[in-house]
């Protein structure tokens, strides 16, 4: 999901919550939340909800990217339902979280109404590498990413016309920090024997659509 707010200017607490429909069947809840800021940089923790009840959540350590433009992740630690925390191993450049806006993919201003309201919001366009069209609403007043709602085509299953859609259903101010014990070294052999998967994908399959904005 693409972000347009600085970190600095979004008090701590923000949250957003958002339903994804994945292919045209599955729905995801994903909630993104500003729980701590300090020397070592901002934390955003992501919370995925499954159909099944089955939580993980990734908590983000964003700083100021080298050489400026945006944040970048600096430790990730996540936690999958009641098991214990682990560090994630380092994320690849291609594979960060909430990368900023490209102001030159501006469209215009839409009335966009969603489930948490109507709103003023800007609106982006990009593709992926595949030709897939994505298009994204942003307002800033709405922390701690800015993001209203998402459309995005799929176009690497033939078989498969629906794409995704992420939008708005919820924000508040009062959230608090989820992940509070320390982290275990990453294991991802512990993982397998647990049945317990970490990464976006082995969660809820291949996007698509984060080849651009993911």
């Amino acid at each position: 999901m693409p972000s347009a707010i600085d970190l600095d200017k979004v008090p701590l607490g923000k949250w957003a919550e958002y339903e994804e429909t994945y292919l045209g069947s599955v729905t995801i809840k994903e909630r993104v939340a500003l729980v701590g800021r300090g020397a070592d940089g901002a934390t955003i923790e992501t919370t995925t909800v499954m159909p099944s009840g089955d939580k993980t959540v990734f908590a983000n350590v964003f700083v100021p990217r080298s050489g400026g433009g945006g944040m970048e992740i600096a430790r990730s630690v996540f936690q999958v339902s009641d098991a214990d925390p682990m560090e994630s191993p380092p994320v690849p450049p291609s594979q960060q979280p909430y990368p900023r806006v490209d102001p030159g993919k501006l469209v215009g201003i839409d009335t966009i109404k969603v489930r948490a309201g109507t709103f003023r919001a800007k609106h982006y366009r990009d593709r992926t590498a595949y030709g897939e069209q994505v298009d994204f609403w942003i307002d800033d007043s709405v922390g701690p990413i800015g993001l209203i709602q998402l459309q995005a085509e799929q176009k690497q299953h033939p078989a498969i016309r629906a794409g995704f859609t992420f939008q708005l259903v919820a924000a508040g101010s009062d959230a608090i920090q989820q992940i509070t014990k320390a982290p275990l070294p990453f294991d991802p052999s512990l993982l397998k024997k647990r049945g317990l998967p970490w990464t976006r994908e082995a969660r809820v399959g291949p996007q698509p659509p984060a080849k651009v904005v993911r």
